[in-house]
């Protein structure tokens, strides 16, 4: 079994900014889909014209773009000015019911009580805290709001590049760090059943809804070079000089495990969100 490295992300706390024009693409999600998603989301909420959306770690706007497309009131938080940037360019003109602010999901800069609609898609992770953050969205959650906890999750080959790619720079992170050096305690992980059982313990009503399923394909060449472009986290935990051999050796793993990079893969990929109502 894979043992998952601890994951220091304040050493890459401003890697979003720097992979900004990279992420859409290295994250596929189609657009029909994203449209899918976006409808089952209102929904769930049972949205009306004047359902109030939050978005910690909005990013690009993957996932909020199409209901801020249909109008609802939306507003948007994320650390990174740069990722905001791509999601302002998806628009000819800003929509006035979009509001965009800088700034940190451990501290939401808003009034208890604020919204109707918390919505997250893999960032609470990149806390310091997640459950510090996700102690913020509660604070700003109405009593009657509902949290939206969403996880695109990865297909079996993207899992198996993630795994391969992991063992490899755990390697080089084990050999660059100090015997002495004590490891980090390990935290809240807010994915799945551990996602689902803290909400619980939290008073919260949960249930899990797959919002979307869809037949995913890429290329190894693709998969490739999402790594070698640093378009993940994961490749900002060592220093350029580590990260080029484990490049080098991630392409050899690639090498050996398939016959050509222009090999493509298919598989099923879901997007799951855990709904908590009543979470007061």
């Amino acid at each position: 079994m894979l043992t998952i490295m601890s994951i220091d992300w304040s050493v890459i706390s401003n890697y979003y900014s720097q992979i900004a024009q990279l992420y859409d693409a290295t994250r596929p999600l189609p657009e029909s889909i994203a449209e899918q998603i976006g409808d089952r989301i209102l929904q769930i909420v049972e949205a009306k014209p004047t359902t109030k959306f939050l978005e910690p770690g909005i990013g690009t706007g993957r996932i909020g773009f199409p209901i801020i497309q249909k109008g609802y009131s939306y507003t948007g938080i994320d650390i990174s000015r740069e990722m905001m940037d791509e999601l302002r360019r998806k628009f000819i003109q800003m929509p006035q019911n979009l509001t965009l602010i800088q700034g940190d999901a451990s501290s939401l800069p808003f009034e208890d009580n604020s919204f109707d609609v918390v919505l997250t898609t893999h960032v609470l992770h990149c806390l310091a805290d997640p459950l510090v953050g996700l102690s913020e969205i509660r604070r700003v959650l109405k009593p009657n709001g509902v949290y939206l906890a969403c996880e695109n999750l990865l297909s079996s080959y993207q899992k198996e590049f993630w795994d391969s790619f992991t063992r490899i720079v755990s390697q080089y992170r084990a050999k660059s760090q100090p015997e002495t050096e004590t490891q980090p305690e390990k935290k809240f992980s807010p994915f799945g059943e551990e996602m689902q059982r803290v909400l619980k313990e939290q008073g919260a009503t949960v249930e899990t809804i797959t919002a979307a399923r869809w037949q995913q394909s890429q290329s190894v060449s693709e998969l490739f070079d999402a790594f070698q472009s640093k378009a993940f986290g994961l490749c900002w935990l060592v220093s350029e000089a580590e990260f080029q051999k484990a490049i080098q050796e991630f392409k050899t793993w690639c090498q050996q495990n398939y016959e050509s990079f222009d090999v493509v893969l298919s598989d099923e990929v879901t997007f799951d969100i855990t709904v908590a109502r009543n979470w007061v």
